[in-house]
């Protein structure tokens, strides 16, 4: 009797320690469906990008992944959302450029995207490109500045909203330009195109995707990219940077955020699965067919991009003088 006391009490002790060996949060992900929020309506180059990660991320991690719509508020409603969600992994945002100006155009804004968030990857960037109507007599940056500082009624640049890239990105060039322009906001880019080919727009920076065709016919005059670098599809155009004003940049890069909190070695392994994805040559021909640049980044690197953007466009809404609604 003695004796079986003896063992089993070497067996208990034996078990504690296996008993209060932490588990990593990661072991056992992903356990339920997937959902990367979308933050438009189905169609734009955002949800293209969230639906070929929904696919890779179900073949890589042998789990349900889909990409879900939650349009309105400019994007709030979805930025919100996942802001609020629980810090599983298993909610994660499609973050556009407007995702880090939203909150300098609120008085009360729902979210902070520095502090609410998790960075996962930057997984691709939307080049934005400055055009002109055919008809504009300029071929230039500098021929642009030249005309907008000697005319007397004002040229006008296009967006597709206040607070959006495309505005902010507007009134970012006339900070470095000098020049006063008259900001004419639209409801979306098939709104303002239309105004941009009849010339009653003169000037529009906008993602390549939705304007490249009218380039290439003739239709549009691209004089320069806003984005970092040139394009293959327009080599002879340059950037602004290369142009006129050295560090100047507007993208709308998409990359992929968790709620705040959520477990290291969970962003670690999403980190490391949609890297897989972005690699893929399959997955990079698609995108550029869409128009886009894939990226691919470290979750600090992501963070850092997240910081300094937040910090860069809180300047542009205090100079532009915009105020918070």
């Amino acid at each position: 009797m003695t004796r079986l006391l003896a063992a089993c009490i070497v067996a208990a002790v034996a078990f504690i320690p296996a008993a209060n060996a932490q588990v990593s949060p990661s072991q056992g992900f992903p356990n339920k469906i997937i959902r990367l929020i979308v933050p438009f309506t189905p169609g734009g180059s955002n949800d293209v990008v969230a639906r070929e990660i929904a696919t890779g991320l179900q073949d890589n991690l042998k789990q349900t992944a889909v990409a879900e719509n939650k349009p309105g508020g400019g994007g709030v409603i979805a930025y919100s959302y996942v802001a609020k969600s629980p810090p599983d992994g298993h909610v994660m945002l499609i973050a556009p450029a407007s995702f880090t100006m939203g909150p300098h155009l609120s008085r009360n804004p729902l979210y902070h995207p520095v502090t609410d968030f998790a960075p996962i990857n930057l997984v691709v960037d939307v080049p934005f490109v400055m055009v002109v109507p055919a008809s504009l007599p300029v071929r230039t940056v500098k021929e642009f500045i030249e005309l907008a500082k000697n005319s007397p009624n004002k040229l006008t640049f296009g967006s597709v909203g206040v607070g959006t890239p495309q505005h902010l990105g507007g009134e970012l060039f006339k900070m470095h330009a000098g020049v006063d322009l008259i900001h004419v906001p639209f409801r979306g880019a098939t709104m303002v195109i239309p105004d941009l080919l009849a010339g009653r727009i003169d000037m529009f920076i906008g993602a390549i995707n939705s304007l490249l065709p009218l380039i290439q016919e003739g239709k549009l005059r691209a004089i320069a990219m806003a984005g970092r670098k040139r394009i293959a599809p327009l080599p002879d155009v340059p950037t602004l940077a290369e142009a006129a004003f050295p560090g100047f940049e507007v993208g709308s890069g998409v990359g992929l955020v968790a709620p705040a909190g959520t477990p290291p070695d969970i962003v670690a392994t999403l980190n490391r699965e949609i890297g897989k994805i972005v690699a893929t040559p399959g997955f990079r021909q698609r995108m550029t067919a869409i128009g886009v640049d894939v990226v691919g980044t470290t979750p600090a690197a992501y963070a850092k991009v997240i910081a300094d953007d937040y910090a860069k466009w809180g300047k542009v809404v205090a100079a532009a003088g915009i105020k918070p609604e």
